[in-house]
């Protein structure tokens, strides 16, 4: 059945102007919180009035402020890791405003305060609770290690450092980003009908140290997200403001390369304003990487971030921010394993050591938040430059004998986008509810090509195209608060594409011109429930669809294919604590696609891949041992195969999703005291198939990692062990079929490109 949107619009329409103005008497609530030792001001402490859907976050002065809450006597509580919960009573009597003062008292951080309250989370298997606790507990170096927060998320590099990673993830090779949907302060860092992938996510041009805390969300449940969000959808924030001044430099080795391999500075600076409203900071990161190949990456990179936030008053502000990165760098690519068996390459060599590429980004956000009583209003207008040009070879010799194989990829294009969502905490048959109604829309205008250039020298024009994609997309979601134990959340998507395609290869013998115009849409539903029984044990069922979009030329291609391709979810699961100090969740999963059409960017074609089936067991679990000691540990189980039909049945031959992770899990050990902080951290992945008919194998690793850091309030000091046992491992993997010089015949077997040998890095830092 088609939903008819235009149909039902006069009904929605009437039930947001219902639930947003079922407010009661206006009245404010405005104060400061700060440390109570030192007089420190504190930012993000979590403030919640009871009765109400209404809680603040506080600013970068300690500062929060709410308005329109109706006249009675209220509990408010403060919270903060690290710092013990305070519960201020006030009484409201009058249409005034109540001024606070709070003084929170510090305390060593406990497991403990992970509490389990009825509003949260969604989701036992998104483990976002518990992934708060990483996000302190654990070092993050890069944007890459910030992604392996992601309960069960893997990644495996490939091209020399630059290039996005490829990412594994409930069941999902998902490539560089097609089933992972991927955003930092609300701008989308996936791109559609990219060159060389759907939905490539480059994350190298976020500087890891501004990161202020992530949100994770797995499966197809939540309305919020849209395109690519089938496997999961993961959200950074940076800091409004600084805490402080840092400049860090770093150096590392591979005791192989008898050299230092890499060098990184890093600079993060407060801007001084006399204007008590306004924060602004700056900060620089540069990047010059060797690596531990035979020959060098000579990976460069340059990362400028600045943000600004005005405080329009005290319940509305203004944040603009400027994102600059470029990259350079070379790569050895894949290497087939009988080229290092037979002697022709080591394990650190290239069959073609041309591979490499250059990528650059430019983002502009701005971002405007008023709260209104209950509710909060927030606009987003965000513009992307983005450039991108790949060197690959991945069958070396198949095609070409004599010039090779090797393949140019480019991307040039312009993002233009647009957010708006209003949430209002509302009474409704003696419930509080919360409704959030939002909009989004985004326009990509690219032009792609691909070239068959061997030694970088362009021979023949494979593809070569101007896309203009446009998306939009409406959203509802109610949140129905039956009581303190039982939440329901339901919502609706509706989402719409236009694609146009002018292909600017003439067809003849050797091409058919694929112009053309199309669009799809999609409408999505949601359902969450959670159930509290108390303190210490949390329920949930989550279910929904959700889809992944295609190529926009693909799309052209197949005009008979209006509907954007289904993802259906669902999830059950469980959030425990064992005890004060033990939190487990377990989460049981499902997930569905319909028949996809994959553009695959190598070779300009599109290739059907089939309906498939994933399912799976997700289990978290963190423990305190001791006041300074910390255990992590996530294992994920997965089995991923194509079925005929979306809910089919499995196919009886070659129904094996090639790369699709079986058995992963990842955790370690965390000592903080005082000023020293050591970790001990372990990355596990069970062999899989390569290929449809499992004939061929990707190998699987375990590879642990250390860490020490020193810190005072002037100085850091950290030392970086990766791959400590110096094991030899394989981080991306792919069955292919090439060819080698003066090789008669083609063979189709495991390539891969090796994992960190034993590397170590130094860390330096001024803190003021």
């Amino acid at each position: 059945m088609t939903f008819n949107f235009t149909k039902y619009k006069y009904y929605l329409l009437l039930y947001c102007l219902t639930v947003t103005t079922i407010i009661n008497s206006q009245t404010s609530i405005k104060g400061k919180v700060s440390d109570k030792e030192n007089g420190a001001l504190l930012e993000n402490v979590n403030i919640i009035i009871d009765k109400t859907n209404s809680h603040a976050h506080s600013d970068d002065k300690g500062n929060f402020y709410f308005v329109n809450i109706p006249m009675g006597k209220y509990d408010l509580e403060f919270e903060r890791i690290g710092y013990e919960k305070q519960i201020i009573n006030v009484v409201i009597s009058s249409i005034d405003t109540v001024a606070l003062n709070v003084l929170l008292v510090s305390k060593a951080i406990d497991l403990n305060e992970i509490a389990i309250e009825v509003d949260k989370p969604v989701s036992a298997a998104s483990s976002s609770y518990l992934s708060q606790k990483d996000f302190n507990n654990r070092p993050k170096n890069s944007a890459q290690d910030m992604l392996r927060l992601v309960p069960g998320l893997f990644i495996a590099q490939h091209a020399g450092g630059g290039k996005s990673e490829q990412i594994f993830i409930r069941g999902f090779d998902a490539d560089h980003g097609t089933d992972v949907a991927t955003f930092v302060d609300g701008i989308p860092v996936n791109m559609p009908s990219q060159a060389h992938g759907q939905g490539y996510a480059d994350l190298h041009f976020l500087i890891p140290e501004v990161v202020e805390g992530m949100s994770i969300f797995k499966g197809a449940s939540s309305p919020l997200y849209g395109d690519f969000a089938t496997a999961a959808a993961i959200g950074f924030k940076t800091f409004d403001s600084l805490p402080n001044n840092l400049l860090q430099l770093e150096t590392g080795s591979v005791p192989r390369s008898k050299a230092v391999t890499s060098n990184r500075g890093l600079a993060m600076l407060k801007v001084p304003f006399n204007n008590s409203k306004i924060n602004s900071y700056f900060a620089a990161d540069v990047i010059n990487n060797r690596g531990f190949f035979d020959i060098s990456q000579d990976f460069k990179r340059v990362n400028l971030f600045s943000k600004t936030t005005f405080a329009i008053n005290d319940h509305s502000r203004l944040n603009f921010s400027v994102t600059g990165f470029g990259s350079s760098w070379n790569a050895s690519g894949q290497i087939p394993e009988r080229g290092v068996a037979s002697g022709i390459i080591g394990r650190f060599g290239s069959i073609d050591p041309n591979e490499g590429g250059t990528t650059q980004r430019n983002n502009y956000n701005l971002t405007y938040t008023y709260k209104l009583g209950t509710g909060e209003f927030e606009a987003q207008a965000y513009m992307s430059n983005y450039r991108f040009k790949l060197f690959s070879n991945f069958t070396f010799f198949l095609i070409d004998s004599v010039r090779g194989d090797m393949i140019e990829q480019n991307d040039n294009r312009t993002v233009r986008g647009l957010n708006t969502k209003y949430t209002i905490g509302h009474r409704l048959f003696n419930m509080n509810n919360k409704f959030t109604f939002g909009t989004s829309f985004r326009d990509d205008d690219i032009q792609n090509d691909l070239w068959r250039s061997p030694n970088r020298e362009r021979f023949k024009a494979n593809a070569n195209a101007l896309i203009r994609q446009r998306s939009n997309a409406v959203f509802v979601n109610e949140v129905f608060r039956f009581n303190d134990h039982f939440r329901m959340e339901i919502g609706l998507r509706y989402d719409y594409f236009i694609f146009d395609v002018q292909d600017l290869i003439p067809t003849d013998s050797t091409h058919k011109n694929y112009s053309g115009f199309n669009y799809q849409s999609a409408f999505n539903p949601k359902l969450n429930l959670i159930y509290t029984v108390n303190s210490k044990i949390q329920f949930f069922f989550n279910s929904g669809s959700g889809y992944h979009s295609n190529d926009a030329r693909s799309s052209v291609q197949e005009k008979n294919q209006h509907r954007l391709p289904k993802a259906v979810s669902s999830e059950l699961g469980t959030l425990l604590h064992i005890n004060s100090r033990t939190v487990i969740s377990a989460a049981a999963w499902a997930m569905d696609l319909s028949n996809e059409l994959v553009y695959a960017g190598d070779d300009g074609t599109t290739e059907n891949r089939g309906a498939s089936r994933r399912i799976g067991v997700d289990l978290s679990g963190r423990a305190q041992l001791l006041s300074w000691l910390y255990f992590d540990a996530d294992i994920n189980i997965s089995k991923g195969r194509f079925i005929d039909t979306l809910f089919g049945y499995t196919k009886k031959e070659n129904y094996y999703i090639p790369l699709a992770p079986i058995l992963t899990s990842s955790g370690g050990l965390t000592a903080k005291f005082k000023s020293i902080e050591l970790g001990l951290r372990y990355r596990y992945m069970k062999d899989r198939p390569a290929n449809e008919t499992n004939t061929i194998i990707a190998r699987g690793y375990n590879v642990f990692d250390f860490t020490v850091n020193y810190k005072t309030k002037r100085y850091k000091v950290g030392l970086l062990i990766e791959n400590i046992l110096d094991v030899n491992w394989n981080e991306a993997q792919f069955a292919t079929e090439t060819r080698l010089r003066n090789e008669k015949k083609s063979v189709d077997e495991l390539h891969f490109t090796p994992g960190t040998p034993f590397y170590a890095k130094l860390v330096l830092g001024y803190i003021f």
